[in-house]
């Protein structure tokens, strides 16, 4: 089973802290995952994938972005040569050029999330991708929107590939694999709707993914279904943090990163700002709440409405970086140390609720690394009325994490705190367990709040 490492909790934000997608610290599946991609990209020997040779032709003919590419190459060297380097148990693959980082993104085309040594490699192009990611031109370049353009068209080829049967390797084989004891554990193998009733189960990684219970009333209750006075968790996840009286406009520091609404509700595509800027977002939530989730592996990857109330607009998708990070070096690969970051910069949804009784929220469901694919559901469209746990769309494998901001209304104070009245703390301990889940697990459709008269 997936384990969890985290260091003193003298470092607030720590690099190695882990949601359980890659293998802990330590762990041989590391050096053997590393060795077996790179055992398969020196016996390589054909034609990239179309989207992958676009992501090289820019990696190679680009001056500036050459120049980053081959510097944090020669970056990379220096850290495997260099003695005693702490990479946080991570060991280092080597990447000697543009051309072997295309290769590997061509591989990878093909590899469906698995376990090596009973340690999960659920994030493979960041388990690789953390060659260079921890360096400075490797950061630069891979916060470059050129750079993530071309590398969502690699994902995208992807996502297509874990949408299709041949990506439910790990569902074919009883006792190994996603269907070993320890994994179907993890996940609660009963509580979940099946493809088929024998082998495989799923007929895809992605139809495991998005799995639905097999009854929700019973596996995930409403709370409160008839009030918005009561506050609800829009998915499943563990609580990173909360804040309240959230500032318009702030400044990211490296011991406390406070959230900027005015970076987290913006877009870099002119129609989408033109929407967040008619309905005014920044103004109408400035002063308010957030609270923010993260997601591991084995939740549940749909999302419910969290008040009975209409949908403001349409739902936008904002795309973003997929491997940006604040903290560095992050060793990990994958990382919650960054999240209020990731809120402003990584590929994120965007939806607004109005209440006729206590103001609006919003839902920001998140992307992470290359689990960016976000989906609204069909009837979420402006004007419509929803209520209370309907299904507000899906992460298709996607989403790390989820951000819901309330409105500050003058006359009424937002207490976060579960049903048996137990305050959730603001800045809990993050990923103890061995799934990759904090101390303050959050379900879906479950009380996280109440509204209170001032």
């Amino acid at each position: 089973m997936q384990r969890s490492y985290s260091k003193s909790t003298s470092h607030p934000f720590p690099s190695s802290y882990r949601t359980g997608w890659l293998p802990e610290p330590g762990s041989t599946a590391w050096s053997k995952f590393h060795k077996h991609v790179e055992d398969e990209v020196r016996a390589f020997d054909g034609p990239l994938a179309p989207p992958v040779q676009e992501l090289l032709d820019f990696l190679t003919d680009n001056p500036v972005v050459s120049y980053l590419m081959a510097n944090a190459c020669r970056q990379n060297e220096t850290m495997l040569n260099t003695p005693n380097l702490d990479t946080d148990g991570v060991p280092i693959p080597r990447i000697p050029d543009a051309q072997f980082f295309a290769a590997v993104c061509n591989f990878l085309l093909t590899w469906w999330p698995r376990y090596i040594d009973d340690d999960l490699v659920g994030l493979p192009f960041s388990g690789f991708t953390v060659g260079i990611d921890p360096t400075l031109s490797g950061s630069q370049l891979l916060g470059l929107p050129q750079f993530n353009e071309k590398m969502g068209q690699v994902l995208n080829q992807w996502h297509q590939f874990l949408g299709s049967p041949a990506s439910a390797g790990g569902f074919s084989k009883e006792g190994e694999q996603w269907l070993s004891p320890k994994a179907k554990e993890s996940y609660q193998f009963d509580l979940w709707q099946k493809d088929n009733e024998t082998l495989p189960y799923w007929n895809s990684w992605n139809s495991f993914f998005t799995r639905n219970f097999k009854d929700p009333q019973s596996a995930r209750p409403i709370a409160d279904p008839q009030s918005n006075q009561t506050v609800i968790c829009p998915n499943d996840g563990s609580l990173f943090r909360w804040d309240w009286n959230v500032a318009a406009d702030n400044t990211f520091w490296f011991k406390d990163m406070n959230y900027s609404l005015r970076d987290i509700l913006s877009s870099p595509i002119p129609e989408q700002q033109s929407i967040i800027d008619q309905f005014g977002l920044v103004d109408m939530f400035a002063g308010g709440y957030v609270f923010q989730t993260y997601l591991n592996p084995y939740n549940f990857h749909r999302w419910w409405v969290p008040v009975n109330g209409k949908v403001l607009f349409d739902p936008i998708c904002i795309p973003g970086a997929y491997f940006n990070k604040l903290v560095l070096p992050d060793f990990g690969g994958a990382t919650t140390a960054s999240l209020p970051y990731l809120t402003e910069v990584n590929a994120r949804g965007l939806i607004v609720f109005e209440t006729a009784d206590y103001g609006r929220v919003c839902c920001i469901p998140l992307g992470m690394s290359e689990v960016s694919t976000i989906a609204f559901d069909g009837q979420m469209t402006q004007g419509a009325s929803v209520k209370k746990g309907q299904e507000m769309g899906m992460f298709n494998y996607g989403g790390s994490s989820f951000a819901i901001i309330y409105e500050n209304l003058p006359d009424k104070q937002l207490v976060f705190m579960d049903a048996d009245g137990n305050h959730y703390p603001q800045r809990p301990q993050t990923a103890t367990s061995s799934s990759g889940a904090g101390g303050n697990v959050t379900n879906i459709g479950a009380q996280i709040g109440v509204w209170y008269s001032r």
